[in-house]
Formats: C-alpha cells, sequence, structure tokens
C-alpha cells in the first residue's frame, strides 16, 4: 500500500531527447536548446545552443521624471552584453525513475564556446532652460560621468548603438544537476539547478562606474520541458507521420490514475 503505482507502459530503451530550458541566473536569465544523443541506458551526448542575458551585481535603477513621465535607467550603465554559447557535454542518469511518483536524477556537465555582444547605451540628455524648470532641448549620448544625474531622461530606443555591436570571443563551462518527474514516458519534465563559467580575453565593460572583469561566474536555477524521440529500429520503420502522431497520442493522454489509501 505504501508504494506508488508502478510504470508499465511500454519503456523507450532507446531514445534522444530534444527540449528546451529557462534558468534564471544570478547574474541574468537566459534560455537554451538541448539534443541529448543516446550512448547507453544511463548516459548520452548532449548539444546546448544557449543565450543569456549578462547583468552586472551592482545595478542599481534609478527612475527620472521627465514631462510627469518617469522613465526607469541604472545610472553607470554603459553597455548592454549577451552571450550565445555553444556546448558539448555529457549527461549521466544517476537515479532511474521506477514508478509514477518519483524523479529521475541527472548530472549533466558540457564546455564549448560563447560569443559575448556589447551594444553601448544610449541615454536622453536634457538641456534645461536657466529657469530649470523648461526643456530647450534633449539629445542622445553615452553615458557620461561628468553630465550630472538629473540631466537624464531616461534611456534612448533600445535600437540605438547597433550599428556599434562588439563580438567578443570566450570560453564556457557549465554544471547541471536536474530533476526529472513526469508522469509520461515520451514527455520530459525537469527542474534544474546549477553553476557554470565564462572567460573572455579582455575585461568587458557593463558599468563605467564599478570595477570591470573578464571572469563571469553564475549559479542558476531553471525549468526544462520537451519530448524524447524513440530510435529503436521499430520506431525507424514507422514513417514520420505515423510517429508524430504516436507521440502526440502519447501526450493527450491523461495522468495515470494513483492508488486511493
Amino acid at each position: 500500500m505504501g508504494q506508488g503505482v508502478i510504470v508499465d507502459q511500454p519503456k523507450m530503451l532507446f531514445h534522444n531527447e530534444q527540449t528546451l530550458g529557462i534558468q534564471l541566473n544570478s547574474n541574468g536569465f537566459g534560455a537554451d536548446f538541448r539534443y541529448a544523443r543516446f550512448i547507453n541506458a544511463r548516459n548520452d551526448r548532449i548539444y546546448d545552443v544557449s543565450f543569456d542575458y549578462v547583468k552586472h551585481p551592482k545595478e542599481i535603477k534609478s527612475i527620472v521624471t521627465t514631462n510627469f513621465y518617469p522613465s526607469r535607467f541604472v545610472y553607470g550603465k554603459k553597455n548592454l552584453f549577451w552571450e550565445l554559447k555553444g556546448q558539448i557535454g555529457h549527461q549521466h542518469e544517476l537515479f532511474r525513475k521506477y514508478d509514477f511518483s518519483s524523479i529521475s536524477i541527472r548530472l549533466a556537465y558540457s564546455g564549448g564556446l560563447s560569443i559575448g555582444f556589447l551594444k553601448p547605451i544610449y541615454y536622453e540628455i536634457n538641456t534645461y532652460s536657466s529657469s530649470g524648470l523648461d526643456i530647450i532641448s534633449t539629445e542622445e549620448k553615452k553615458f557620461d560621468p561628468g553630465i550630472h544625474l538629473y540631466n537624464y531622461g531616461g534611456t534612448a530606443a533600445f535600437t540605438k548603438g547597433f550599428d556599434e555591436l562588439e563580438p567578443i570571443p570566450g570560453i564556457t563551462a557549465n554544471g547541471t544537476l536536474s530533476f526529472e518527474y513526469s508522469e509520461r514516458e515520451p514527455v520530459v519534465h525537469a527542474l534544474e539547478a546549477g553553476i557554470g563559467f565564462t572567460v573572455y580575453p579582455k575585461n568587458i565593460e557593463i558599468m563605467a562606474t564599478e570595477e570591470l572583469s573578464f571572469f563571469f561566474f553564475n549559479m542558476h536555477v531553471g525549468y526544462r520541458f520537451g519530448t524524447m524521440l524513440d530510435i529503436s529500429e521499430t520506431a525507424r520503420a514507422k514513417s514520420w507521420k505515423e510517429r508524430r502522431q504516436e507521440r502526440r497520442e502519447a501526450k493527450e493522454q491523461a495522468s495515470p490514475v494513483r492508488l486511493q489509501y
């Protein structure tokens, strides 16, 4: 009576996985696509492509009101910074899932290349009349610590500065522990936690008013979802439409009924 419902549905002994993940990082947030290629029952080769937005740990948002309209900006922030990463690694299943109420615990680690993108931020700089009440003109300029804080009218259009985008190559590595809890075989649902780092050949200037760094370390938590792809000989003999229909039917099945006690 104390046991969960044992899985009696057909198991995919040979399968690949394709999943999407969203992460909240200690220095920003991001998303990734992962393809896991079957090696054996407990091991997969993984291929990751991710895109992250990176913040400086000392960013503090300020609010300025111009013509009764509040605008937010980070004082001292000089550039926006994104990372596009491509990684290859290994996924190992530490504990297998044997009933509907249990979880599968997986360890994944990977490394590869990163391309960082720096985009300058432009601010609206107001020139006031001698009375200090009326705005005579507004210019769009990059951050200048010599201009008083109250001259800022907020940030310029987001698209401003993309023609000055600077790519910076680097190397990256990542380690993740995931807890997969899906109750249906073809579907993947997992919660993740892990650490990662990226190293660049030069300092990355995000904040003009803070210390620069070429090394970015982060801790992250996230959610991953996707599907298993049956690669057995039987599955390969079926047409693409038949395999797609089977995956759709499996996803639409109701969750299994648990024992009541």
